[in-house]
């Protein structure tokens, strides 16, 4: 995808979606393969080797300070099996202010719902 390939600093957040749907393995193909770095929701802990040089680890308020740091400044982030909790996000007018927005779900009704998205993907 252009966007991915043209993005700066993209962040993959991986939420309980890969962990309940046992897609752990893909998502850590595709961030090594697109060499991006992942943090992870609290339900999507474990999705990614924590002790990987593309896990950033954990986001939001139980989060790391240089994990929200990063997802801050991000230009480009998807969003993989999340669904953008409080405990994640923060303000959300705060949340990843200058990035594009990917959301990619198996549930239509969780695209957007908390945080707007620019390019939904069901």
């Amino acid at each position: 995808m252009k966007i991915i390939k043209s993005s700066k600093k993209p962040v993959i957040l991986a939420g309980g979606g890969v962990i309940s749907s046992d897609a752990s393995n893909e998502l850590f193909e595709f961030a090594k393969k697109a060499n991006i770095s992942v943090a992870t929701s609290l339900m999507g802990k474990g999705s990614i080797p924590e002790d990987h040089e593309l896990s950033l680890g954990l986001l939001g308020m139980h989060g790391l300070e240089t994990t929200n740091q990063t997802v801050t400044e991000c230009d480009l982030l998807i969003a993989i099996g999340c669904r953008f909790s409080d405990r994640t996000t923060g303000k959300v007018s705060e949340f990843a202010p200058n990035a594009t927005k990917i959301q990619i779900d198996v549930d239509p009704a969780e695209i957007g719902k908390n945080v707007p998205i620019d390019i939904p993907i069901v």
